[in-house]
């Protein structure tokens, strides 16, 4: 109780202390479902091989942004076992160290100007066992990324007289291409420690991830102009996450914080989340299978309330979340916010070993 203490306390302390703004990059409010694009590091870290796919539509009375995903991520040679420590006949699946590759492909459309993103990265990780229960990793991303531009969907302010619109008049406006491409590069480490149940139906399983990451190293060149030219600038990324079981319940509590830096943009995300385990997983025929319901909410300070819901059954997993638009964009949107829905498959469910 005193860990989980300390955990919120710190989570609460952040909200407070620091006044971010947006970010510049697009990204998921459901950020640990997109774990390529946040920390390369995070790459397979507590999973053998693992798929996940995400879509979101935000903001659609002013066309803002539709967005889709999808990660591949797996571990080369996790196939050994160790015996367990005072017991006969069982196995326990053991976290080697070794490498791990992670492919992701993002699609992004926004606004009437119909500015598309296409990004497909690559991801390395490799992950040392410092204890049996604790990993420390390091990873890189690489990736290319092609823009386009639809400047026929766009009005600018050369185009309104005396307050009044006209398509037919110039914009002034001087484009050298409507399409550019760029290759993208970036970094990240990553604490993780991962503490099973010390018994059936106990429930006092603790998992906590700690990361930092680098995005756009390279600080890539994309403009659409003739002269002049517009860098993507470094971001800078904190993250954290944390569960805990309650023994002697079947609730699972948590807490995740984000921090994003990106030139004079600043982002922060604390999350907070229950789960109730519907079934258990049986430790030992591993017939009977684990499924749990979890609700939870996160806050991104100055711009939204973002209310989800996640669904456990064994290997797979969904969540669904809506961003509640707080800032003064809700004039234009009208309050309403961004429909998202992640799908998960992964070989192994958080907090149990699996009998061989």
């Amino acid at each position: 109780m005193k860990n989980i203490l300390t955990f919120v306390f710190v989570l609460l302390f952040a909200a407070v202390a620091i006044k971010p703004a947006l970010s510049q990059d697009i990204h998921f409010s459901q950020y640990y479902y997109s774990p390529v694009t946040l920390n390369p590091a995070l790459t397979a870290v507590n999973k053998n091989l693992q798929a996940t796919f995400q879509y979101k539509q935000q903001w659609g009375t002013v066309k803002a942004f539709s967005t889709g995903g999808a990660t591949f991520e797996f571990k080369f040679n996790q196939q050994k076992w160790e015996k367990r420590k005072n017991l006969t006949d069982s196995y326990t699946k053991k976290e080697m160290k070794g490498l791990a590759i992670g492919f992701n492909f993002f699609s992004d459309k926004a606004g009437n100007g119909s500015i598309r993103q296409t990004m497909v990265n690559l991801s390395l990780a490799y992950h040392i066992l410092l204890t049996r229960v604790s990993t420390l990793s390091a990873g890189l991303v690489g990736g290319y990324t092609q823009l386009s531009i639809n400047p026929e969907g766009l009005r600018w302010n050369n185009q309104y007289s005396l307050g009044n619109y006209s398509a037919i008049a110039p914009s002034g406006e001087t484009f050298a291409g409507t399409s550019l491409s760029y290759n993208d590069f970036g970094a990240g480490v990553l604490y993780s420690y991962e503490n099973p149940e010390s018994g059936i139906m106990e429930n006092d399983q603790k998992h906590v991830d700690v990361g930092f990451a680098v995005s756009h190293i390279n600080q890539p060149q994309m403009s659409f102009y003739d002269s002049g030219s517009s860098n993507l600038y470094r971001k800078y990324t904190a993250h954290a996450s944390a569960l805990f079981g309650l023994p002697g319940t079947k609730f699972i509590i948590g807490g995740s914080f984000l921090f994003m830096s990106q030139n004079q943009q600043k982002e922060l995300t604390p999350g907070f989340v229950m789960k109730y385990r519907l079934k258990e997983q049986s430790n030992y025929t591993g017939y009977k299978k684990s499924s749990s319901l979890g609700l939870g909410l996160y806050y991104r300070a100055k711009d939204s309330f973002i209310p989800y819901l996640i669904l456990e059954l064994d290997k797979y997993s969904i969540g669904m979340s809506y961003d509640i638009n707080t800032s003064d964009l809700t004039t234009a949107t009208t309050g309403r916010g961004g429909f998202e829905v992640s799908l998960r498959f992964n070989t192994r469910s958080s907090f149990l070993y699996q009998n061989k």
